[in-house]
């Protein structure tokens, strides 16, 4: 197995540098798949059952790496599974926020497997520098892979664009000192709604004319508005709201495409496409309360 990938636009690298950081706010390790057109990011939710999965990252190879060269398991499965520490990803990488020329990552064999960045720093000198930092992995063997695969959902009742993030999670934030759990909620006109109850105060907050992009009409009982006011289909899901506010704190890049897709009852998709760079997918199901 080989692999190697060199960016140097510097745009680049302090947008993979920043998808690092969100990662690691989102779980202490993470899969990372290597194949030809994407390398992905992969983040299972962190309990004692089946694999399932919290967060699945997409970065097309043409937009980030100028050189790219891959040799996988075999010809016919030509990929690579590696598993590292999100923690440590970041903290090599927090360097790119100086001067960097180039940032290089390859697959090396150093006692044991690493996956080794190696930064060339930007110097007046005629002589370059370079920093180097190995960070240890665990390949993934070929028998393992379907655990790691893309979750494919095709039943949301809704899928509906969010308002700007920061707002939201300006919201949310306020609302966890209350309560660890956040319903989400939207209807066929273009209403979203979070909001949160307790014992003692309900607290909601609306974000009315948004754009939907589909509603399963005639698959769900009508339910009453928290208004009282006309009967409306409306579909939400409990969620747990500290990994609804990893998804708002994650990543922070401009010019995303945000919507959130919700299935009844079960679960929140949310998704963030910037378009040709990146694309994210956290999924949070439903809580049993």
């Amino acid at each position: 197995m080989k692999f190697r990938g060199l960016i140097t636009d510097t745009s680049v690298m302090k947008d993979f540098m920043n998808i690092a950081t969100g990662l690691s706010r989102f779980s202490k390790e993470c899969v990372m798949r290597i194949t030809e057109r994407k390398v992905y990011f992969i983040i299972s939710d962190e309990d004692n059952g089946p694999r399932r999965p919290l967060a699945w990252c997409e970065l097309p190879v043409s937009f980030y790496f100028r050189e790219y060269n891959l040799v996988g398991v075999t010809e016919e499965h030509n990929e690579i599974y590696l598993e590292f520490s999100t923690a440590l990803l970041a903290r090599s990488l927090s360097i790119l926020k100086q001067n960097v020329k180039s940032l290089k990552i390859k697959l090396t064999n150093k006692d044991s497997p690493c996956l080794t960045l190696e930064m060339e720093m930007a110097s007046e000198a005629t002589q370059s520098r370079q920093c180097v930092h190995d960070i240890p992995v665990e390949v993934i063997s070929r028998k393992h892979w379907n655990d790691y695969e893309e979750p494919r959902f095709n039943d949301f009742h809704v899928s509906i664009e969010m308002p700007n993030l920061k707002t939201i999670k300006t919201i949310v934030e306020r609302m966890r000192n209350m309560s660890h759990s956040l319903t989400v909620a939207a209807t066929k006109d273009g209403r979203l709604t979070f909001q949160i109850k307790t014992n003692i105060v309900t607290l909601s907050s609306h974000f009315p004319g948004l754009g939907v992009e589909s509603f399963a009409i005639g698959q769900l009982e009508l339910t009453s508005s928290d208004s009282q006011e006309e009967d409306q289909q409306k579909v939400s899901s409990i969620v747990d709201i500290k990994k609804f506010l990893m998804f708002l704190s994650g990543m922070q890049l401009n010019s995303c495409r945000t919507v959130c897709s919700i299935v009844h009852g079960k679960m929140v998709k949310l998704f963030m496409e910037q378009p040709g760079a990146l694309s994210l997918q956290i999924f949070l199901t439903q809580l049993s309360i």
